[in-house]
Parts: structure tokens; sequence; C-alpha cells
């Protein structure tokens, strides 16, 4: 077996990549080829392991280790659980990690706070306005796929043609059937709501998508949204904090479809000032400390790795959430 290049297939990117795609076998298709898993099946014991110590920790495995976890692996461990207990291991855990690890894990823990966020923290509705919520990779759109709990009666998305998103993606069916749910695809621009009929919606959600139109549109949806809800109808959504994002992109933002990252305050008093009250916050990655200490690229990878994901500092953390309710409702 040419170990080299297996590394090259196999080569994680976080310790989940790892468990998956090193640990478990039956996962062949996923990233390696069927000859590949082959070989891995019918290694033995002792190779298998020079191999996770050669993936995992980048070394060769020392003579005791290798006597210790073959013997291990000898009273019916499996080899799936050989893998956690490595990548959970204290060598692990303090291994040097690289500026693109930090990157990917970064993203890693932002993909878990945001699905953390609608499980747990946005409210349930009946019918909800999604802006920006088509999902490349789920009919459903993006709301359903992150594992919002509840199942309203009717879900629009609102969302760009696909040929004119940055990634490219088939035009689904307008009506699409989910359970007892009705999803309907609406092609616009978030800032043109004129289709939906005020007074339409118990929620308006968006996700990470407020920060790809400009100021002056932003305006627009907010004006919008006011009218679009129902009393006591809810205006809610998640984007970047830029006062976390001017360190790790001090010369512009951290995707290039982004129109504005703001600062939390800045946005809370775009909303109030379209007569919207705020009566929930989260933030997304705690990084309070290089926040407030103004503090280099090291400290804010080594805080976003380890800061809380979902917590309730919004103007110190990397993104923050905010949930609105019209003053009048109020």
């Amino acid at each position: 077996m040419n170990t080299k290049n297996f590394f090259a297939k196999v080569a994680p990117n976080s310790v989940k990549t790892i468990v998956k795609k090193f640990g478990k076998p039956e996962l062949k298709n996923q990233s390696r080829s069927n000859e590949s898993w082959h070989e891995m099946e019918t290694i033995s014991d002792e190779s298998y392991l020079r191999m996770a110590y050669k993936v995992i920790f980048e070394r060769e495995i020392d003579s005791d280790g290798l006597a210790n976890w073959l013997n291990v692996l000898d009273t019916g461990l499996s080899r799936t659980a050989l893998v956690r207990m490595l990548v959970d291991s204290v060598e692990f855990q303090l291994r040097p990690v690289s500026s693109k690890d930090y990157w990917h894990m970064l993203d890693a823990k932002l993909h878990h706070a945001r699905f953390k966020l609608i499980r747990t923290v946005l409210p349930e509705a009946k019918v909800i306005l999604d802006l920006g919520g088509a999902s490349t990779g789920d009919d459903r759109g993006a709301l359903l796929s992150f594992g919002y709990p509840y199942l309203p009666e009717k879900i629009y998305i609102a969302d760009l043609p696909p040929d004119e998103r940055m990634l490219k993606a088939p035009e689904l069916t307008q009506n699409i059937r989910y359970n007892n749910c009705d999803i309907n695809y609406v092609y616009t621009s978030m800032s043109d709501l004129s289709l939906f009929e005020e007074g339409s919606f118990d929620l308006i959600w968006s996700g990470q998508s407020i920060e790809h139109v400009t100021t002056e549109d932003a305006e627009k949806v907010f004006a919008q949204a006011y009218k679009l809800l129902k009393p006591g109808g809810k205006l809610a959504l998640d984007t970047p904090n830029r006062s976390a994002t001017q360190i790790q992109c001090p010369q512009g933002y951290i995707h290039p479809e982004h129109k504005i990252e703001y600062f939390y305050s800045d946005l809370c008093q775009i909303l109030e000032r379209h007569n919207f009250k705020i009566v929930e916050t989260k933030g997304l990655i705690d990084l309070s400390k290089t926040i407030d200490n103004n503090l280099d690229m090291k400290h804010f990878c080594e805080e976003a790795i380890s800061g809380e994901a979902l917590n309730d500092k919004p103007e110190k953390s990397y993104c923050f959430y905010l949930c609105c309710m019209r003053s009048c409702d109020l």
C-alpha cells in the first residue's frame, strides 16, 4: 500500500473528520476509493496503528505505545474506539495548529453555533419568510436543513435566482411539500418584498444574509418587514460582528459578497429607527478578550477555538443574533 498517497486522501481538517473517515471503514464511499478501503480493512493492527499515529499525531508510533495499543486491540477494543481515544488524548489536544487549521476549525465551530441557535433559540412560527434561505444541498431550504425543530405550515424562501448567486445552483420548483409544510420559492432580491401581502408572517428570518445587501437596502428590508409581520410577529437575524471581523480582515470583509459587516450597536440603532424593539440577543463564538484588548490574530484564533459557541455576549462575539418585535406590539 502507498502510505503517502493514503495520507493525502485522509488528511483530516477536524476531529470529526478523523473519527468518521479514518475510524469507520463502513464510510468508504465518502472520500476514498473502494480499493483503499479494502486495503484498510485487511491490514494488521500494527500497520493500522502506525498509520493512525502518522495521520493523527504526524509522527511515528513509539515502541511502548505500539505494545500498549496492540494489547488493547487484542482484548477487543474496536478501531473506531481507538481513534476516538487518540483524538481525546492530551498529545492531540495540545498539538500545534496551523493557521489553515484554525480557519477550518472556526468555520466548523460557527456552523455548530448556528445549528444550536436555530434549534434552541429561534422562535416557533406557523408562517415564515426566510430571506436568502435557499440551500444548494437541500430542497427544503436552509432553515429546515439546519434543524429548525418546529414544522411551520408555510415557509416562503426569498432568494436571488440561482444563476445570480456566487455559488450557482439549479432552479427549484417554486412549490415543495414537506410533510405538512408548504415551501414556496420566490426569486427576488431581499430588498424588494413587494410580492408579499402585509400582515402575512409570524416570523421573518434573515440567516447570515443582511450583510449581503447595502445599508440602504437593509433599511428597505426593515421598513417592509415591519409591514409584513402579523401582530406579535418577530424579525430575527444573525450576522457577522464587525468588531471581530475587522481584526481578521482590517482592509475588507470576510466574504467577497458582503456589502457591509455591522457593528452590533449600529445595527441595533438601525432597527430601533424602524420602530423595532430588540427582545432577545445571542452571541456566536465569544471573542471578548480579543475585542476588549484589541489583540492580534494569534489571540483571535486561540480565543475563537476556545470561546463559548452560543453565548450572551453579542457585542463581543464573532457573530451576533437579534430577535425583534414591532414597538406597537409591546
